[in-house]
């Protein structure tokens, strides 16, 4: 059984500076501060020591004290980036899961960049199912699109953005 959350963003940015900020691992803190349950990332590396590629094990180290093994299955500079989460949940995540993988998308409108995250859950049994869709989802999801913010915030605060190109500030 299978859960997705999705969420998604447009950021006044191109898309190489949206996607470099968000593959970067020492920004991965900055983005992802949690929600509710779901804990924060506060550290991440990879354990070669080299930026994000494809093949890459990274691993995310999680205010509750978890440490999270994900490989990056897919990079594609500056469209795709697409992992899985092999090991290192805690109870009571490790009771529901099975597996976990996530996809983020981008795509350039204009000067902007859409990014859309998706997420995918794989339940371990009927009970795992119900609990998660009734306590997990909706703050997972939340906190998606938390990290989400703070990339654009993020992007658009050091200057990538159309509005350097725009003094007056507005849409173009």
């Amino acid at each position: 059984m299978q859960i997705q959350t999705i969420a998604q963003v447009i950021v006044n940015a191109g898309i190489e500076a949206v996607f470099d900020a968000s593959t970067d691992c020492q920004n991965l803190p900055k983005f992802f501060t949690g929600y509710k349950g779901i804990p924060a990332i506060v550290s991440a590396k990879t354990i070669d020591g080299l930026p994000l590629h494809e093949g890459s094990i990274r691993i995310v180290t999680n205010s509750d004290g978890s440490s999270i093994e994900e490989v990056i299955v897919s990079l594609a500079r500056p469209d795709t980036q697409r992992y899985e989460l092999v090991k290192g949940f805690k109870p009571p995540f490790s009771w529901l899961i099975r597996a976990a993988s996530g996809k983020w998308s981008y795509e350039t409108l204009d000067a902007k960049t859409r990014v859309v995250w998706n997420f995918y859950f794989e339940l371990s049994n009927l009970f795992a199912y119900l609990v998660f869709r009734l306590v997990v989802q909706r703050p997972f999801q939340q906190a998606q699109e938390l990290c989400l913010r703070n990339l654009k915030q993020y992007v658009e605060d050091r200057g990538d953005s159309t509005q350097a190109n725009n003094p007056n500030g507005a849409d173009l």
